[in-house]
């Protein structure tokens, strides 16, 4: 064999092996797709998570888009593990709803304004333009900064996700209701509970109860927990109660306790600013580059 050949064998040998290099946190493989290919599985999200595009997903109730086991992190929410539950979080909230919602849709165009990849992780922040059916069709851009990794059959794995100014998003809304912060805020509190009352009453039956009346979930809903900050969409909110109202309609007996009483382990006051901060949450791969 030439020493050209060999040369070239022996290349393509390490090649390989660099490129499929043992995750440190399992045994699978960690695959090398390089900077454009990562960019292409960027875009691809953001296509798909575009409406009308995002209802396909929805309906598909496990988007190949995720692998089985992905996390998936929300800064001002909750974690969301699996591909069912992240099917319906991220392609199923932002479908249409008749919930009167903080929640906006995805309707375009979406611009990648900041991206780095290498490996299978990319960071991008992302500039995509929604409108919100409840605030009037008021449309409005949202910025959204997010991590990502990719198995070998292009799913994504994890996601690490901030909605950038969310609480100066929230405030513009609810102004647009009324100038007066404090009667935007009253007129918003009122129209959402009412709202998720409403959700309960349609979905909410036999063991998935969460009240006895829509006397009680309003007084609840408006008396007995507060509305919540920007920052408070996983805690004993309402607005967190809002945001899962949309999810209840896919599977009430998973999502009416999150809109219920206790919260179901997505709305509560469990978690502390520390835990969140220092929370060790992500095992499907690592978020930096194995090294070579």
């Amino acid at each position: 064999m030439k020493l050209s050949h060999l040369l070239s064998f022996a290349t393509s040998t390490v090649a390989a092996t660099i490129s499929t290099r043992s995750n440190p946190y399992d045994s699978s493989e960690t695959p090398n797709f390089g900077y454009e290919e990562l960019y292409k599985l960027q875009t691809d999200f953001y296509n798909r998570f575009q409406y009308p595009n995002n209802i396909k997903e929805a309906e598909s109730i496990n988007s190949t888009v995720f692998s089985e086991d992905v996390q998936g992190r929300v800064s001002d929410t909750r974690n969301f593990v699996g591909r069912e539950l992240n099917t319906e979080y991220i392609f199923g909230l932002f479908t249409p709803s008749d919930s009167l919602t903080i929640i906006g849709r995805p309707v375009g165009p979406y611009e990648i304004i900041q991206f780095a990849a290498n490996q299978n992780i990319a960071s991008a922040t992302t500039r995509i333009n929604f409108i919100f059916p409840s605030f009037g069709n008021i449309s409005l851009p949202i910025t959204v900064d997010t991590w990502m990794t990719w198995n070998a059959a292009r799913q994504v794995t994890q996601y690490d996700v901030t909605f950038r100014w969310f609480g100066y998003l929230l405030k513009t809304l609810l102004l647009s209701v009324d100038k007066d912060p404090v009667k935007a805020q009253a007129i918003a509190t009122t129209s959402i509970a009412k709202s998720i009352c409403s959700t309960h009453t349609k979905y909410c039956n036999g063991t998935n109860t969460q009240y006895e009346s829509p006397e009680e979930c309003y007084g609840f809903l408006t008396k007995e927990i507060r509305v919540g900050e920007s920052f408070e969409l996983g805690m004993d909110t309402l607005l967190c109660r809002n945001v899962h109202e949309i999810m209840v309609k896919f599977r009430p007996d998973v999502h009416c306790s999150h809109i219920g009483k206790t919260g179901g382990g997505q709305c509560d006051d469990t978690i502390s600013y520390q835990e969140k901060v220092e929370e060790q949450y992500f095992t499907n791969s690592p978020w930096k580059p194995t090294k070579y």
